[in-house]
């Protein structure tokens, strides 16, 4: 997971939900998901990740979901290190720009990005990034959900 650089100062403040002074908090997954196929890293610009999420909307195969993080746990690393380990379940069957979130249109999830939450999600600041290499992407089941469990150290 890469932690981005623009949001060193709001990550340490956002770890808990409702704990940053300046009103976000971490609380927020963007899952992004290809239908049909895999798809490679997407390298971007940590300062134009905005405009990425919104150019998903004029391809024909690509779209992300929006969501909630479900659980924050803050512990050690095998190691001793600190380690915030976070929860996300994709939810709903509809991508933000329209496209399907499902098995039948073979729906693969190949990156993740979590965001300090403001009210709206233009204002969003990315906190870290993943890209999942193209055998470890994760297929959308038939029924229920995917579920990411991401540890940061």
């Amino acid at each position: 997971m890469l932690i981005l650089p623009a949001a060193n100062q709001v990550f340490f403040q956002a770890i808990i939900p409702g704990s940053s002074d300046s009103g976000a908090k971490l609380d927020t997954a963007y899952i992004e998901f290809a239908n049909g196929r895999g798809v490679e890293p997407v390298e971007t610009n940590p300062e134009t990740l905005h405009l990425y999420f919104e150019t998903l909307g004029s391809t024909s195969d690509l779209d992300f979901l929006r969501l909630p993080i479900w659980s924050h746990t803050l512990g050690r690393s095998a190691s001793g290190q600190p380690q915030l380990t976070l929860v996300v379940a994709t939810d709903g069957n509809t991508g933000t720009h329209g496209k399907p979130f499902s098995s039948a249109a073979g729906s693969r999830v190949y990156a993740v990005t979590l965001a300090a939450s403001r009210l709206h999600d233009r204002e969003d600041i990315f906190v870290a990034r993943h890209h999942y290499d193209l055998e470890d992407q994760l297929e959308k089941p038939e029924t229920g959900y995917v579920m990411l469990t991401l540890d940061l150290l």
